[in-house]
């Protein structure tokens, strides 16, 4: 990283959390390192996308944009769950929207290109006199696809490995806690237009600092005493226990508060009381515009305690303060009072601590470095 690309007003983004100062305001404002982050990042990771319970049975798909493009996702003969691009091969037109059943085939509704369910062109009307015209050569386009403990990831890079991402570490971790979420299901969905840059809104989820004083009600669900956490280049795991009697929870003080965070943008909590897990997705909508969508997987009702309450305290209590929060400070970030700060980081590296945030940052600014131009 050279230092005129990460220098600010203060001095220079630094390897060492407790001695740095924070990224220049112009990460989270300039439309050129926004455009750089897409390509460099999101073109390059494994993104969620869903569960294989959004596609319970041949022909089932569910249609998302990730990266800035349209995705189809789709369960094919035989069982197998394939991604593709959603795009006709013929003129580029969407195939689908939204989420829904096929019976055998993807139709095009612009000019009826008809395509199986393996991605292959079928039928093309009118082709039979085009010159050299061969539906082989005209198939979907597939992308990469891996499913991590009942969850679905996409990479956009043909050349990127599971490895890459950490993801069989990942779904150790998530079946060491859940190991039913392969057949949970998402019970409730939301979604979030937040006006703030992605790297706000997970740098929100990648310290603790902020927790005692921007979330009162959230700092009494766990004892501020033990925890543990396990950090790995692509993934960070923490784990709290609770604090016995949180109304509503009916909480011990056995049961576990856990949090991971996935490069690049999801991040993913479990609150004590209710074996749920809440997935969240940061989807970059423009430098200052950031499309949450957030997830909440269960075991069948009678099996999921709490779950009302985890919902009410999720959506409707820390998830609207964390929003408010980062609205805020994407409109500080693009005040002329304001440049670079310092990370509030111990050596141990502590949760409550911004440690992971300096981690995260550290990783943006390695990923930018490998894109050849600026």
């Amino acid at each position: 990283m050279t230092a005129d690309l990460i220098s600010g007003e203060r001095g220079a983004f630094g390897n060492v959390a407790h001695e740095s100062f924070t990224l220049p305001s112009r990460y989270y404002l300039d439309p050129d390192i926004h455009a750089r982050e897409i390509r460099a990042i999101f073109q390059k990771s494994w993104l969620y996308a869903g569960h294989v319970t959004d596609l319970p049975e041949v022909g089932s798909y569910l249609t998302v944009d990730l990266a800035g493009q349209p995705i189809l996702i789709l369960r094919s003969k035989g069982g197998e769950i394939r991604a593709f691009f959603n795009v006709c091969q013929h003129r580029g037109h969407i195939l689908l929207s939204g989420q829904g059943q096929l019976d055998d085939l993807i139709v095009c509704p612009y000019h009826s290109w008809c395509y199986g369910l393996d991605g292959s062109l079928m039928t093309a009307r009118l082709t039979t006199k085009v010159c050299n015209f061969d539906k082989a050569d005209f198939s979907l386009k597939s992308i990469q696809l891996a499913v991590v403990a009942g969850l679905i990831f996409i990479n956009l890079n043909p050349d990127a490995t599971p490895e890459d991402g950490e993801l069989a570490d990942f779904e150790t971790s998530i079946l060491d806690h859940l190991p039913a979420m392969p057949s949970y299901s998402a019970r409730y969905r939301f979604d979030f237009d937040i006006a703030a840059n992605w790297k706000v809104v997970v740098d929100n989820f990648s310290e603790g600092y902020h927790i005692p004083v921007a979330h009162p009600v959230l700092a009494t669900l766990y004892d501020k005493q033990g925890a543990s956490s396990r950090v790995g280049k692509r993934l960070g795991f923490y784990q709290r226990t609770a604090r016995a009697g949180f109304s509503g929870f009916e909480t011990t003080g056995d049961e576990p508060y856990l949090t991971w965070t996935l490069w690049p943008n999801t991040c993913l909590l479990s609150l004590p009381g209710c074996p749920q897990l809440i997935v969240l997705r940061m989807s970059p909508a423009g430098p200052g515009r950031c499309l949450e969508r957030a997830d909440i997987y269960c075991a069948p009702e009678l099996e999921s305690p709490n779950l009302e309450a985890v919902k009410s305290l999720f959506a409707e209590i820390f998830n609207q303060e964390d929003i408010s929060l980062v609205e805020n400070v994407q409109r500080g970030l693009a005040s002329l009072g304001y440049d670079q700060g310092r990370y509030v980081a111990d050596p141990a590296g502590s949760w409550f601590s911004e440690s992971g945030l300096h981690r995260f940052h550290r990783q943006i600014l390695d990923a930018l470095e490998d894109i050849d131009e600026y």
